[in-house]
């Protein structure tokens, strides 16, 4: 009895040093956001008196001046239409090759994989020049040419992620399904989505935040101010307006917004696919 009860004290003293880091981990997450959230519904002459105080006056003029002034309204929808069909033609492109490479007797596939591996290792900074000189080459500019850029960038992980997840489905199954008739396409459809659903589900948030948090190729290849994306707009904010914080933290909260819902809505199937992932 009394090795039950110290054993009981005991790890109630192990769990509170873990409880008290994840508190403290879960702090320096939820203060960001909050101080950003707050920020933004101040003026600045309130928030220059008090950075880090409550603010003395509540007003939603920040946004006011994103949406009139900075067409934040249009490079949000612009955001979301370059990020949901580089996501979309992603996921098509990338099911079907991990499918391929993960089920189907490809010559080479671990060499193929190998060389996915090899190629998401190479510095995205380090493909900027190329890349602008290629699709100016090409003569592909705007939407086109930075959807593209995002979909060569996305395929080699996204390929990588979903064959392992699809090597996780029973053979047997897929087995079963061709000797009831079905073929490649149909076993595709009704046999490795439904079942790698999750990993499917998680590669598609972590191909959306990529793309939605994306700077660099989205200011250098879109030259028209009227298709830009929010990242760029939210860096001409932040230059033209240094001490307007709350301003800047307007854009910050707007830009988050979206990838925050993602994340709320969709982090059992996370969970699900990087546990998938991660048994592999």
């Amino acid at each position: 009895m009394t090795d039950v009860v110290s054993s009981r004290l005991s790890s109630r003293r192990t769990r509170w040093p873990i409880f008290i880091a994840l508190c403290l981990v879960a702090v320096s997450i939820l203060y960001p956001l909050w101080f950003v959230v707050i920020t933004s519904l101040r003026p600045n002459a309130d928030y220059l008196r008090d950075p880090f105080g409550l603010p003395g006056e509540w007003t939603l003029s920040n946004y006011a001046t994103l949406a009139n002034s900075y067409g934040l309204g249009q490079a949000f929808l612009n955001s979301m239409f370059v990020t949901t069909v580089s996501v979309v033609i992603v996921l098509i492109l990338a099911t079907i090759a991990g499918h391929a490479l993960a089920k189907l007797p490809v010559p080479g596939a671990k060499y193929i994989t190998a060389t996915f591996v090899s190629v998401m290792l190479i510095p995205g900074p380090v493909l900027i020049i190329p890349i602008y000189l290629l699709l100016a080459r090409l003569g592909l500019g705007g939407y086109a040419g930075l959807i593209l850029v995002y979909v060569a960038t996305g395929l080699p992980f996204a390929t990588f992620f979903l064959t392992l997840t699809f090597r996780g489905i029973p053979d047997e199954v897929m087995e079963a399904a061709r000797i009831d008739g079905a073929g490649l396409f149909r076993t595709l459809w009704s046999i490795v989505l439904p079942m790698g659903s999750s990993g499917i589900a998680t590669l598609a948030v972590l191909q959306f935040l990529g793309v939605w948090n994306e700077l660099i190729f989205a200011i250098i290849l879109i030259r028209d101010q009227s298709m830009w994306l929010l990242t760029p707009t939210l860096a001409t904010i932040g230059e033209r307006f240094v001490t307007d914080q709350p301003l800047v933290s307007a854009g910050l909260f707007v830009t988050a917004s979206v990838p925050l819902l993602l994340l709320a809505f969709a982090s059992r199937y996370i969970m699900q696919g990087l546990q998938v992932g991660v048994s592999r």
